[in-house]
Parts: structure tokens; C-alpha cells; sequence
């Protein structure tokens, strides 16, 4: 597997007020976050207001992680009128929550609960300071997956609902490898991640939504992979013990990435290239590293990171002496405003 290219790694956009003169913040934040809602912050920049967005766009979909201080949110319907934006906003607050002001206790999305907003639909809420991430998702790739889709505006699905928690945890390892991921990874990944969030949403689980849920289990497995890679005795056999897991279920679950053992070695490998780039690794010889990363000696390592990465581990470190980056490493995103892909998605 070569380096990602420009042309697969995903569409990225940051933004944060903290780095704008005081004078700016909050009217930045303001017009900024103009595409889908109007706001209100309750502090002033001297108060410690702020706002960021870290967001990625995949083509359909979009998902980004929001930091504030407390706001009002509004769409009403002229700006509905006015914008057109037909799509849902699919929301976990990780701290802080959001209440619908004037409404009751029902309508309070709280740290873990699955909210759901439908851009076609009024909305007034008030949030307290917040950090949250948002999945935004076009009606047409929701609508056919979710039942009574058009009267899931303002939805609390509780925090404690297993779907609900499998679907949290997978959205948040997914933002978590964003930096890592090409497009064409985050691609194979939406779809079973929209069956899982239409299965959080129903309360249940069909045929359809069960490729999401074998993503979540399939999430739990990679997390021991990685707290245990360079545990020369992780096997399939070790992981099928661990788990509970019939063989079948295995195989099923690794086949999206290659199998258990070819991802293994790859992730390996990969740990391995920073070992080879890092300068705190140079006192360590390449069949040190190679060793260090679970191959048997120099000549396999040399082999299997050569047909990973079209190089030698010794021309990688040397490279990365010399100051020079990877053949094909070096790439500029073309950084398109999250707020552009939120009107995109929602046309």
C-alpha cells in the first residue's frame, strides 16, 4: 500500500474563533455557522466565549467535532425557506447538553444520547458550553433506512440503549482516525455506519442495519488488536478466546480489511514506519525495529514492509535523516469550508 495521495485523502477544514482578534470572534463564528443556524452566544469573548469546528467531508456526508461556550440556536422557518437545506444533523454531546427552550424535560439532549435534527424542521434550543460531534447526512440517504423518518426531528434516543452506545463509540473511533483514513476507506465505512444509526434510531435492529452493527463489534476487536500489537502472541486464536467468538464470526467481521492476520501486519508495518522516521528510535537497528514490531527477522520485515510501502526500511530512514519527506507524501488539502459542505450535502 503506497502513501495516500492527494486526490484520496479526505477533505479537511478547521476553524476556531481563539485564533481571530477578540474584535472578530464572535462575528465569524456568527457568519460562519450562518449555513445552518442562527445563534446567539450567552458570553462575551471576555466572558470566554469561543467556538471550533474540525470537520472532514466524504462526498455524501460530512462529520465534525464542535467546541463552544453556551448558545441560542435558531432555524426558523424563513431561513429554512430561504436555504432549502433538506438533511439531518445526527448529534452526540460528549460534555455539556442542549435544551429546547420553552419545551420540557423530554426534549433535553444530554452527554451520550443520540439527537437527531432534521434541517427541513424549525428549531430553538439553548446549549450549555459544549464539545459534540455532529454527523450530517442528506434526507435521501436517511429516509429509506429509518422508519416515520419525518418524525424523527428533536429525537432523544437515550445514552444507555446498547444501539445507541455501539453507534456513539463507532462515530467516535471513526472521527478518531479521520487523519489516518483515505476517502475511499471513509467510503466503505459510511454505509454500514447509516445502518447503524438508522438501527439506533428505530430501537431495533433488522436484516438491513446489521452491517452496522457488525461494524461496532467489529470496533471493539480492533481496540484490543491495538492495545495488544506488539504482543508476539496475538492471534486469531487469542482473539477468538478473549471474545467468545466462533471462527466464522471472525472471519466475517476482518474480511472488509484483508482478514485478521493481514491486518495485523499491516498495522504493524505501519508502526513501524514511525518507528523507522522517529528520531528517538535512531540507537535502534532496522532488525531491532523489525523485532520490536514482531517479525520473526531482518529479511521477512525487509520483505513485508518493501511490498507495504515500495521502499527498504533503510530508505525510509534514510530519508527521513536527510529531512526529506516519503516519494508522493507530500500533498496540500484543498480545504473547502465545512460550511459550503453542509449546504452541499443539504441541496
Amino acid at each position: 500500500m503506497s502513501a495516500v495521495s492527494a486526490e484520496s485523502k479526505l477533505l479537511r477544514s478547521r476553524f476556531d474563533t481563539r485564533v481571530l482578534p477578540d474584535r472578530l470572534a464572535q462575528s465569524a463564528w456568527t457568519e460562519a455557522i450562518d449555513v445552518i443556524f442562527d445563534t446567539r452566544p450567552r458570553k462575551s469573548v471576555k466572558e470566554g466565549f469561543f467556538a471550533s469546528v474540525d470537520a472532514a467531508f466524504m462526498g455524501d456526508v460530512a462529520l465534525g467535532r464542535v467546541r463552544s461556550t453556551a448558545q441560542d440556536f435558531d432555524r426558523s422557518r424563513y431561513k429554512i425557506g430561504r436555504d432549502g437545506l433538506d438533511g439531518y444533523l445526527l448529534q452526540f454531546y460528549l460534555k455539556g447538553r442542549s435544551v429546547s427552550r420553552g419545551g420540557s424535560n423530554s426534549e433535553v439532549a444530554g452527554e451520550g444520547d443520540l439527537y437527531v435534527i432534521d434541517m427541513a424542521q424549525p428549531l430553538s434550543t439553548v446549549t450549555t458550553d459544549h464539545d459534540q460531534i455532529s454527523f450530517v447526512v442528506p434526507r435521501r440517504l436517511m429516509a429509506t433506512r429509518v422508519e416515520y423518518a419525518d418524525a424523527t426531528h428533536m429525537k432523544v434516543v437515550p445514552a444507555g440503549l446498547p444501539l445507541v452506545a455501539l453507534f456513539r463509540e463507532s462515530l467516535k473511533s471513526f472521527y478518531g482516525q479521520l487523519d489516518r483514513m483515505s476517502l475511499r476507506e471513509a467510503e466503505i465505512a459510511i454505509p454500514p455506519l447509516l445502518d447503524l444509526a438508522a438501527a439506533a434510531i428505530n430501537g431495533h435492529a433488522d436484516e438491513r442495519s446489521m452491517a452496522g452493527v457488525n461494524l461496532a463489534s467489529f470496533v471493539g476487536l480492533r481496540r484490543h488488536v491495538e492495545d495488544n500489537l506488539l504482543d508476539p502472541s496475538l492471534t486469531l486464536d487469542s482473539l477468538l478466546a478473549t471474545f467468545g467468538l466462533s471462527r466464522r464470526k471472525a472471519y466475517r467481521l476482518f474480511e472488509p480489511v484483508g482478514g485478521f492476520a493481514t491486518y495485523v501486519n499491516r498495522r504493524r508495518l505501519q508502526c513501524a514506519l514511525h518507528a523507522l522516521r522517529s528520531p528517538d528510535r535512531r540507537h535502534m537497528s532496522i532488525s531491532e525495529i523489525g523485532r520490536f514490531h514482531c517479525f520473526a527477522n531482518a529479511e521477512n520485515f525487509s520483505r513485508a514492509f518493501r511490498r507495504e510501502y515500495g521502499l527498504s526500511p533503510r530508505a525510509v530512514r534514510q530519508l527521513a535523516a536527510s529531512g526529506r519527506s516519503l516519494p508522493d507524501a507530500a500533498w496540500r488539502l484543498s480545504e473547502m469550508g465545512w460550511a459550503q459542505w453542509i449546504e452541499s450535502i443539504g441541496r
